[in-house]
C-alpha cells in the first residue's frame, strides 16, 4: 500500500494536506476522519532531530557577532524542514481517534453564586 492513501476507499491524499493536517483530515472521497500514524511521526522527528543536531556541531564553532545564534537557528530550520519532508515520503494514514466531549454539569443541589469585584455574593 502507498503511503498518504486511505485505509477505507485507498482514496490518494496530498501530501501538502497531509503534512499540514497531520492530527485530523478527512478524506476527499468517502469523508473518512485520518490522521497520521504514530509511528511515521517518529520517523520524521528522529531524521529531524538528527540532522538538527548534525548542523547544530557543525555551525557550532562559528566565530562574530551571530556566531552564539546561527547554531541554534539552523538547527530549528533544518528540524522543521526535515521532519516536513521525510513525513511527505512515509505518511501513513490510519482512522483519527473519537474524541467524546461531555458536557459539564453542576454538581447536585449547588446553584452557582454570583461573585461581585469586591468578593461579596450576588445577595445583598
Amino acid at each position: 500500500m502507498a503511503a498518504r492513501t486511505c485505509p477505507h476507499c485507498k482514496t490518494e491524499l496530498s501530501a501538502a494536506n497531509v503534512v499540514a493536517q497531520t492530527n485530523g483530515t478527512d478524506c476527499p472521497k468517502c469523508g473518512a476522519r485520518l490522521e497520521v500514524a504514530p509511528g511515521a511521526r517518529n520517523i520524521a522527528t528522529m531524521c529531524g532531530l538528527a540532522v538538527a543536531a548534525i548542523l547544530w556541531r557543525i555551525s557550532s564553532d562559528s566565530s562574530g557577532d551571530l556566531g552564539a545564534v546561527l547554531p541554534a537557528l539552523y538547527a530549528f530550520l533544518s528540524f522543521g524542514i526535515v521532519s516536513a519532508l521525510v513525513l511527505t515520503f512515509t505518511a501513513n494514514m490510519r482512522n483519527a481517534s473519537v474524541v467524546v466531549a461531555e458536557p459539564v454539569h453542576a454538581a447536585a443541589g449547588h446553584a452557582p453564586a454570583s461573585h461581585d469585584a469586591g468578593g461579596n455574593s450576588g445577595h445583598h
